[in-house]
């Protein structure tokens, strides 16, 4: 009896800590910006519409790998990369599945060259200098959609409005 009351308060604590590691980590950087369920089934739409043959989707700020997961259960054929500034997040995301490519980096240092689509949902003040790094990476063709917040000269070549907005962009 004593060890089942050890082993469930051991199991307690372990639960509490984390919970309290995940909810510092959004109090202190104040920035958890889940895609709903309904934006995902948009996104995954717009892929097949506009790059079927894609090989790579890149989440710049991808939290704790959500979408990632649902895009690549969604199209399995994809080769799947989440980057996130915050190693709370990508311990997370890793945890949740090993056959997608989390890494704990800065957005502005991710090699994009090879992205066939790329993915955020960030805030406004960081669209300007992601637009700029794009535009300089990409290669022509890609697919960037931006959840939310949309670049400042760039125009869409769709938006698909929601409670979100996605905007589609093509790198040209």
């Amino acid at each position: 009896m004593i060890v089942l009351i050890c082993a469930a308060l051991f199991i307690f604590v372990i639960f509490a800590i984390l919970f309290l590691v995940f909810a510092l980590d959004i109090l202190i950087r104040r920035h958890d910006l889940p895609t709903s369920g309904r934006a995902t089934r948009a996104l995954i739409k717009a892929i097949k519409q506009y790059k079927p043959d894609a090989k790579n989707f890149y989440d710049l700020g991808c939290g704790h790998g959500a979408l990632c997961l649902a895009i690549k259960k969604a199209l399995p054929g994809l080769e799947i990369y989440g980057a996130d500034n915050s190693a709370i997040r990508i311990f997370f995301a890793k945890l949740k599945s090993k056959r997608i490519n989390f890494r704990k980096q800065n957005i502005f240092d991710v090699d994009l060259s090879s992205a066939d689509i790329v993915y955020t949902y960030l805030w406004y003040d960081l669209m300007p200098p992601l637009e700029k790094k794009l535009q300089n990476e990409l290669k022509p063709g890609a697919i960037v959609i931006t959840n939310t917040s949309n670049f400042p000269t760039w125009q869409p070549i769709q938006k698909i409005v929601m409670r979100e907005t996605l905007f589609v962009y093509i790198k040209r």
